[in-house]
């Protein structure tokens, strides 16, 4: 131990009086959330061309790429089933 070491106790933490309104931990709220956590891995998938054509242009619309746009299509598509 260094010769700085200072054995005495400090105060416990203790909850912000707005906690409420800043939560401090970052879990999803429900399970239905936390199906976009994780490590990202490829995926092939076969779709019909016009299907890839109109998910081109609905994602260049929403601004995002079209991984992010069909990975959230399929994230809203589970939750709707985990119901």
């Amino acid at each position: 131990m260094s010769a700085q070491f200072d054995p005495t106790p400090r105060p416990a933490l203790r909850k912000a009086p707005d906690s409420d309104v800043h939560p401090t931990s970052q879990t999803p709220a429900t399970t239905g959330d936390s199906v976009l956590e994780g490590k990202r891995v490829p995926l092939v998938v076969r779709v019909p061309k016009k299907m890839r054509k109109s998910s081109r242009q609905q994602a260049k619309a929403a601004g995002v790429s079209l991984d992010e746009f069909v990975t959230n299509a399929l994230a809203a598509e589970l939750r709707r089933h985990s119901r």
